[in-house]
């Protein structure tokens, strides 16, 4: 696997394609359902990344947002590809950069899929009474904690396989943490109102 991501970045471009895409659709749904079933609430915002809480409210379809950033960061995938194998003669770096990208999003999707079987089962059998309210800080910080874990577990994969790829989204899993952790302390010295989940 590592030789074809190597050899030409269409494979890493289209994976990192799926990944974004669903990236953002998976919390639409999530958001969507959260605010059917009735048991949560969310102070500002469900969504953690500030750029597309207003549109993962509003539940868009489609974010003029998410697509540019999309298009952006293919393009900058084939860039990394094409300036690690050209100019600079290290393409391990370029599976490095992959890992970042890739890795993170493995990372959110793993939460992403909690959230809908945490849905599912309310919806199925119940099991949860009266409403339960997440502050913003409370769910960075959880976020953070989370990213840790998976940094953690990446660099073990990294050191044994001595791979890269896996050294990339260590580095950038532990990078969103610091990101998520910072957001938490600034949010809970900045309370806002509660949003309620409900329709």
């Amino acid at each position: 696997m590592e030789y074809w991501l190597r050899l030409s970045p269409i494979p890493g471009v289209i994976l990192w394609v799926i990944l974004y895409i669903s990236d953002y659709y998976l919390p639409l749904y999530s958001a969507r359902e959260f605010r059917e079933i009735g048991h949560f609430q969310f102070e500002d915002s469900f969504e953690l990344r500030p750029q597309y809480q207003k549109d993962i409210d509003a539940l868009k379809p489609v974010s003029k947002r998410h697509m540019i950033w999309l298009v952006l960061s293919s393009l900058l995938i084939i860039f990394i590809w094409w300036f690690t194998k050209h100019l600079l003669f290290f393409p391990w770096t370029y599976l490095l950069y992959l890992g970042m990208f890739l890795l993170m999003e493995v990372a959110v999707h793993l939460r992403h899929l909690r959230n809908i079987s945490l849905i599912r089962e309310i919806r199925k059998g119940g099991g949860v009474e009266g409403e339960i309210m997440y502050r913003k800080w409370f769910s960075y910080r959880i976020s953070a904690s989370e990213f840790y874990l998976y940094s953690a577990l990446f660099l073990i994969f990294a050191v044994l396989a001595y791979n890269p790829f896996f050294l990339g989204g260590a580095l950038m899993c532990f990078a969103t943490g610091l990101k998520h952790n910072r957001l938490a302390k600034k949010a809970k010295s900045n309370p806002v109102e509660i949003i309620a989940s409900k329709t």
